[in-house]
């Protein structure tokens, strides 16, 4: 027992005097100083009182045990999360555990510690996997309405594809959800059958009503879009003009969309793309070279030019090809004042056309890291493009990279008129709405879009995608008066008239006041949610 430890237990066997400058003990009134130690009391206990010195020692080495224990099973539970997330984010296999001189480690650093079986850690992986899927089925289970998201991995050589799900959903108060399902190995070619099978697997795992999906955002590949389009949502609708609606209800995301626009003119415009190739140049040789590299920085620092140095980019990187041009031209100087890299130089025509690339390319750059945010809206895509469309059409047209790059945007942006639930977004947010954006389209047209999901929108509550659409209820017979048709007739016309209302109601609203465009979309649906029900 240590004196430290045994402190606390002392005083069950003296009492402190008035002043504070004595203590008396209980069993035989002896008087000690006491000067904010115990040392003295303990020594006394330890010489006078046997029966109570084998108390004061086993009452200290219990609770010495006990915060022992308490502190070894906490240290050991945090050391256990960090060996499982130390292997869950390397390329170590779980029975590295098992290696001799790791545990001869593991066991010098702490010869107590019991190191974890592979099974362990899949067990602890697997609870926690649980109580996620138990704690999000909770907020998942009033969903009324949902888009998904599903992206892919596939291995070049590993003959492995991976899919990760997320859910969108806006919930009773009018805030937008964002919720990850799980990610999981594709067994066998990536089909857009295969991609069907993994993602309502996820799906039914937290008990999603497949019925709840509008719609779902990919990178358009053409298996992610076939499953959207038809594997999935053709199935779980009863009228056949929703149906033909939902077909249409796959959007590819549009920061993917903007990212092929600025991969197209690097690659298929041969001016660019022959400029691009010295730009490449140098910067493969700075990743080669670590002093070639330090040598690069400290001419930039000192000549007082800040942001990364042109570096390659990962090829997963978006527009990864502009951000290197501009980097490349953000050290220019340095380039031109180290002798060893004037191999790397631009003649003066090259380098007014990579200046005139990364000029066009700004606002594409720009509008990607606008798409990639998670507080974004997918009502904010024609407008972004719209506005990308106004300012290539103001650059000159006689350049062949404006004409190809007017081209590459325009197409992009007509393939998003065409897409109902792109228009219906944008339609749906009052920022945007009955604004000058649709260049092909109206907003009559989208307007009968509209008119058309609010009047006909039906989802079966049906789970099991074996079950067969429920037949429409028979009509009774005393609908066949002229009485009941005649009612029947006006209840229909009641409710075509309802939507219509709501969308003169809708208008006239944004042409009176506005809301703000850095203002929050859900906020005006949730002030307005018994003005506009439909």
């Amino acid at each position: 027992m240590s004196d430290k430890t045994a402190q606390s237990v002392v005083w069950r066997f003296f009492r402190k005097s008035s002043d504070e400058k004595t203590v008396a003990c209980l069993k035989c009134g002896k008087t000690l100083k006491f000067s904010s130690s115990t040392t003295g009391m303990i020594n006394h206990v330890r010489t006078a009182h046997d029966k109570e010195k084998f108390e004061l020692e086993r009452s200290s080495s219990s609770s010495v045990n006990q915060g022992a224990m308490i502190r070894t099973a906490s240290t050991a539970l945090k050391t256990d999360e960090s060996l499982i997330l130390a292997l869950c984010t390397s390329n170590v296999a779980f029975r590295f555990v098992k290696n001799e001189w790791f545990q001869k480690f593991c066991h010098l650093l702490n010869p107590e510690y019991q190191v974890l079986s592979p099974d362990s850690i899949k067990r602890r992986l697997s609870e926690n996997s649980q109580k996620y899927i138990r704690d999000m089925k909770k907020e998942l289970q009033y969903i009324d309405r949902c888009f998904i998201t599903c992206d892919g991995w596939d291995g070049k050589y590993e003959n492995v594809s991976l899919y990760a799900v997320f859910v969108y959903f806006i919930d009773s108060n009018y805030a937008k959800k964002k919720i990850f399902l799980g990610m999981k190995h594709a067994p066998g070619p990536a089909t857009a059958a295969c991609v069907g099978n993994v993602v309502t697997d996820i799906m039914r795992e937290y008990d999603i009503d497949l019925s709840t999906v509008v719609g779902g955002i990919c990178d358009a590949g053409s298996n992610l879009k076939a499953f959207l389009d038809r594997n999935l949502l053709y199935q779980y609708v009863r009228s056949i003009s929703v149906k033909i609606i939902f077909q249409t209800f796959s959007l590819h995301c549009s920061a993917h969309s903007l990212a092929l626009v600025v991969s197209s003119v690097s690659t298929k415009v041969q001016s660019v793309k022959d400029v691009l190739v010295k730009v490449n140049a140098l910067a493969a040789h700075l990743s080669r070279s670590k002093t070639e590299r330090q040598a690069f920085r400290s001419r930039s620092a000192a000549l007082k030019i800040n942001g990364p140095i042109p570096l390659p980019f990962c090829i997963t990187r978006w527009a990864g090809c502009a951000l290197l041009a501009t980097a490349y031209l953000n050290h220019y100087q340095s380039i031109s004042s180290l002798s060893r890299f004037q191999d790397f130089l631009l003649g003066q025509e090259e380098k007014e056309l990579l200046e005139e690339y990364v000029f066009l390319m700004k606002p594409y750059i720009a509008a990607i890291a606008e798409a990639e945010r998670d507080d974004n809206y997918c009502s904010e895509i024609v407008p972004q493009y719209a506005s990308l469309m106004e300012f290539i059409s103001g650059q000159n047209q006689k350049k062949a990279i404006v004409r190809f790059l007017k081209k590459e945007t325009s197409d992009r942006f007509d393939a998003y008129l065409e897409n109902d639930i792109a228009l219906m977004a944008t339609y749906a947010d009052p920022r945007f709405a009955y604004l000058e954006l649709l260049s092909k389209k109206s907003w009559e047209d989208v307007e009968k879009i509209v008119k058309l999901y609010c009047d006909s929108y039906q989802v079966t509550n049906q789970s099991d995608e074996n079950l067969s659409p429920v037949p429409p209820e028979k009509r009774q017979k005393t609908s066949d008066s002229l009485f009941s048709r005649f009612i029947e007739s006006k209840r229909r016309a009641s409710t075509l008239e309802s939507t219509k209302s709501e969308i003169i109601a809708y208008e006239s609203m944004l042409v009176t006041g506005r809301p703000t465009s850095d203002s929050d979309p859900l906020l005006f649906w949730n002030s307005n949610r018994q003005r506009f029900p439909k």
